[in-house]
């Protein structure tokens, strides 16, 4: 004897089959290619990174009251320059020499933060420049000279750190 349900059970297990829905199927993630890893910018890597001395005519126009300079130990020049205005939440602005170019870097806080050591950053790169003695020399000019340590590293690689002097003033 047939039931009375048997025929539209049948009716809708054949139309739950060929609902035209794709099985679902494990999807792989796209492999990467070489064009994505080239939109990446290029930061030099774990490259040394090479602080030079700021030529007559590379230094950029840099706004505040006060400022600030890093000469490596060894130098004859400051490879980094910062000014500041003297409020505590002034902005930083400095440029800094990294092999044959000067770039624009910034930080915050005003001159008192800047003259303590403060930490910078432009593209790519970050700067730490850290007082390494409390003692100060004169240096006949407005300015006061501090020994100290400069930590530069760059946002996709290398880390490199420098002595020298940070001079501070007029």
């Amino acid at each position: 004897m047939k039931s009375p349900l048997a025929a539209p059970l049948c009716a809708l297990f054949l139309l739950a089959g060929c609902s035209g829905e794709p099985q679902s199927e494990a999807k792989t993630p796209p492999a990467k290619t070489a064009t994505a890893e080239k939109k990446l910018p290029d930061t030099g890597g774990d490259a040394p990174i090479e602080l030079n001395a700021i030529g007559k005519g590379e230094l950029l126009a840099l706004k505040g009251e006060l400022g600030c300079s890093f000469t490596v130990k060894g130098q004859d020049g400051a490879a980094l320059v910062a000014k500041a205005d003297v409020g505590a939440d002034a902005l930083t602005e400095g440029a800094v020499k990294i092999g044959d170019r000067v770039q624009r870097v910034a930080g915050s806080g005003g001159f008192a933060a800047l003259e303590k050591g403060m930490a910078l950053s432009g593209p790519g790169l970050k700067l730490a420049v850290e007082r390494t003695s409390e003692t100060s020399k004169k240096t006949g000019n407005e300015q006061t000279a501090y020994p100290a340590k400069l930590l530069a590293s760059r946002t996709f690689g290398g880390e490199q750190s420098f002595d020298g002097e940070w001079i501070c003033g007029a």
